[in-house]
């Protein structure tokens, strides 16, 4: 992708969002302009220029996170725009969306060229519909009732799984390892940005595999 043409990133906020799901978005941080400006020139020369927004149900601000925690609200589903990448965290497990924010994501999921569930963040992209036929994860002690009643996704024991513009991954960690994966595959332009960026997190790539 060029580093001159911005991204838009949208992170959707539904319930109480683990604080966890929602961190690997600071490893895509790290490799945007305004992060970049701490590394050497020749390599922040390509830093991404991301814009993000934050997004809720009724715009309502801040959002409540886990461990007490409140976000800054940016958009409300219905005043974000299309988005480049729409990332879910994770609600409660028996969290179920309503028909608002299940056309939300049925309609960005049109326009967007990834769409990436951490952990329980898989159940709003479920209940609307954009996994069915697809390969996707959640955390390994859901898998086995997730495989009996939500049979029209295949689901898979692994730290994070791609099909096609979906990425999912399993428990709230390894939604640290797909991001690095998908940082890796879908920013090669930003390849030697994003080796520093790893290096200086101290960040350990681990497989799909658990």
């Amino acid at each position: 992708m060029s580093s001159t043409t911005p991204l838009k990133v949208g992170v959707l906020l539904c319930s109480t969002t683990q604080l966890m799901d929602v961190a690997p978005l600071d490893m895509l941080g790290m490799i945007d302009k305004f992060y970049a400006q701490s590394y050497p020139e020749h390599i922040a020369a390509n830093a991404l220029e991301i814009k993000y927004y934050f997004v809720n149900e009724t715009g309502e601000s801040p959002h409540s996170m886990t461990g007490g925690f409140k976000l800054a609200v940016t958009h409300s589903i219905s005043s974000c725009p299309p988005l480049d990448i729409l990332l879910i965290g994770g609600p409660p497990p028996t969290y179920r969306p309503s028909e608002a924010v299940q056309h939300f994501i049925r309609t960005q999921y049109q326009h967007v060229r990834h769409l990436l569930t951490i952990c329980t963040g898989y159940t709003p992209a479920l209940y609307s519909g954009v996994l069915d036929g697809k390969t996707a994860t959640a955390p390994r002690g859901l898998l086995p009732m997730l495989k009996e009643e939500k049979p029209d996704v295949k689901w898979v024991e692994k730290r994070w799984v791609r099909d096609g513009k979906v990425w999912s991954s399993g428990a709230v960690a390894n939604g640290m390892d797909m991001m690095a994966c998908f940082m890796k595959e879908e920013f090669k332009e930003q390849g030697a940005l994003t080796e520093m960026a790893m290096g200086m997190a101290d960040f350990v790539r681990r497989g799909e595999a658990y």
